[in-house]
């Protein structure tokens, strides 16, 4: 386990060690020369900080030139030196002159209260005036603009030098109007997160209070539309009260996509997920919404946020590739699986990169290349065993279909699949959902097998008996297979 003293070595960037160095450097910040020596140290001989406990220990009695550090010692200059990378932190935050996408212009805010607190009169207002003006004119949409606006506008109205007379009553009300418009953009955000644990987790929360006025606040009032922002959150919640509704997430995507290069970093990565697990929740559904749920991950991938800790679910990684190829954008599938094939966990990369090109080479029709990528590999692995089974199936009957070749073959797999299913860790409406698609891919080919010519009447027979089939798997397969019998 890392210890506090680490895990912030870490979280500076190299561009940052200079600054530092001057920071230390700084009476202001209690300067030090021992933290200085021993933070130069470690910049030159351990680049990346990529040590553990008692290697850093004793880069600190190298730096410091002493034989041993007794434990008070030790303890003091790890948790000073630990203090001087946290005012560090703060410090850039605050006097950065040039704002990270979206970030509040910290130095601005505090400034207005330093001279209100001041009682600076005349000053004090201009500059509140003055930041409040920055605030509306931010390109950037973020709920904070709202909560930072209403601090300043309650800061002129409440300070003691300022009269309260009528013409200062509209400070009041701006004050009161942010503080609403932003009560009501974290309340929808934090609803829409429960809604999604819900689905997720399988619990179930309280309502959040209040919930239901702000939705017929938006819904009846037009704010909404003035304030998008507030808008994309309202119409988030919509689409999970209606039980995430393909039309409802096709309109949701549309909006986001429109809004999305001015939103915030870390909204846009919110609704961004939020999205995501919607498309997967209708895709898994049956519903056609492959190509806007690819975009979404592309859309991802373009902001830097699909990884989790430079990580890549082998689960999340196939999905992706097979969706990919399911749209027919097999160079893109394939130039993702070389792209992040490396941020798989290393037991599980072999596996998920077989997979997940047996799974383009499918949809490519290349039937023969696809087998050949399922390896003894694939099945190892939960749940990539049932994936590979089924992928299997997919190819053989896909041969029967094409070439009348391996009936036998394709029967004693949907016969092994089906002894199977039972004792995989899955739900009981899993195994069902499996053991119906089994039974349908067996019933199609013994009708293929027993007319050779199947008859559209038939086929219409098929079709009706797939659309009452539930639960079941690979439904759009099945129905596309119905077609070419």
């Amino acid at each position: 386990m890392r210890m506090k003293l680490h895990a912030l070595l870490c979280s500076l960037h190299p561009d940052e060690y200079r600054a530092f160095e001057k920071f230390l450097q700084s009476p202001y910040f209690k300067e030090s020369e021992q933290y200085l020596r021993f933070f130069q140290y470690l910049v030159k001989r351990h680049p990346g900080f990529e040590m553990d406990v008692a290697t850093l220990r004793e880069a600190c009695q190298r730096s410091l030139k002493v034989k041993s550090l007794t434990d008070p010692q030790w303890h003091n200059l790890t948790s000073g030196l630990s203090k001087q990378i946290e005012m560090f932190l703060v410090a850039q935050l605050v006097l950065d002159t040039v704002p990270s996408e979206c970030e509040t212009d910290w130095y601005g805010q505090l400034l207005v209260r330093a001279l209100g607190v001041r009682n600076m009169n005349n000053h004090f207002r201009q500059q509140a005036e003055t930041q409040i003006k920055k605030n509306k004119n931010s390109t950037c949409l973020h709920a904070d603009i709202y909560l930072n606006t209403y601090q300043l506008y309650h800061q002129i109205y409440y300070n003691p030098d300022t009269p309260k007379s009528e013409e200062y009553a509209s400070n009041l009300q701006e004050s009161i109007r942010n503080l609403d418009l932003y009560f009501c953009i974290a309340k929808l955000r934090d609803a829409a997160e429960l809604k999604a644990r819900e689905l997720i987790l399988d619990v179930q929360y309280e309502p959040p209070m209040l919930l239901e006025e702000v939705l017929q606040y938006c819904a009846g009032s037009g704010t909404a539309r003035q304030h998008p922002l507030l808008m994309m959150y309202y119409r988030l919640n919509l689409l999970y009260q209606n039980g995430i509704d393909e039309a409802e997430f096709r309109q949701t995507k549309e909006l986001f996509d429109t809004l999305s290069p001015d939103l915030s970093h870390a909204d846009r990565t919110l609704i961004l997920r939020h999205l995501t697990n919607c498309g997967i929740s209708l895709v898994a559904r049956h519903s056609a919404v492959e190509a806007e749920l690819l975009s979404l991950y592309k859309k991802a991938i373009e902001s830097g946020v699909l990884l989790m800790g430079n990580r890549i679910t082998h689960a999340s990684f196939v999905n992706i590739a097979n969706l990919a190829s399911l749209c027919q954008e097999f160079d893109w599938a394939l130039e993702f699986i070389d792209q992040f094939s490396g941020h798989l966990e290393k037991s599980k990369k072999k596996p998920s990169v077989l997979l997940a090109k047996a799974g383009v080479f499918y949809n490519q029709q290349a039937l023969d290349a696809a087998q050949k990528c399922l390896s003894q590999d694939v099945f190892a692995i939960q749940p990539f065993d049932i994936l590979g089974r089924g992928l299997l199936i997919k190819i053989a009957f896909d041969r029967y279909l094409m070439h009348d070749k391996d009936y036998e073959f394709l029967q004693s797999l949907l016969n092994a699949f089906e002894k199977y299913i039972p004792g995989r860790t899955l739900t009981d409406e899993k195994k069902k959902a499996q053991i119906n698609w089994i039974k349908m891919v067996r019933k199609m080919s013994k009708i293929r097998f027993d007319l050779v010519n199947v008859t559209d009447a038939k086929k219409m027979v098929l079709r009706q008996k797939l659309q009452e089939l539930k639960p079941v798997v690979y439904k759009k397969w099945l129905d596309d297979r119905v077609e070419l019998l």
